[in-house]
């Protein structure tokens, strides 16, 4: 078993290290591999020093692409603001609405009554959803606005 750690150790090892002289800026301040027989601590240290320069060259460049998304988030809540555009408040307007507000206009629950009360027109408009013909088919509209049925199959849309 130790074997087995072992090799996958040193294969992970090899894949960093790989890795990290392919993807970092400062390659050239590496040492040379031949190096590290003569002088192994100061091979170990100058790695070290351009391995702290490489991951706080990485945090910068994440730092920079996070303050650019925080303004574009500022920027688009400013045009909404500007613009009259509904004020979405949570996750994305994701959270604390209503029943009627999270269900949307397609979906219906089973729990609301067949008759809604549009809050936009005031008016009581039929659930379209719970409208079946006699032989177990729901109409629906198709490309030329015709209502044709659909045929469902034990109670399952086809």
């Amino acid at each position: 078993m130790s074997i087995t750690l072992s090799v996958l150790f040193s294969l992970a090892s090899i894949v960093f290290i790989e890795n990290f002289h392919r993807s970092t800026p400062f390659v050239d301040r590496l040492p040379p591999g031949r190096e590290f027989w003569s002088h192994p601590f100061k091979f170990v240290a100058t790695y070290g020093h351009v391995y702290k320069l490489h991951m706080d060259h990485v945090s910068a460049e994440t730092a920079e692409r996070r303050k650019k998304k925080v303004d574009d988030v500022q920027k688009r809540s400013r045009y909404r603001k500007a613009h009259g555009l509904e004020d979405e408040k949570g996750l994305g307007g994701w959270t604390a609405k209503s029943n009627h507000n999270s269900l949307g206009p397609a979906l219906v629950s089973q729990d609301l009554p067949d008759q809604i009360d549009t809050s936009l027109s005031g008016t009581v408009q039929p659930n379209k959803a719970s409208v079946v013909t006699d032989n177990g088919e729901s109409p629906c509209a198709d490309l030329k606005g015709k209502k044709r049925p659909i045929k469902r199959w034990l109670g399952i849309w086809e």
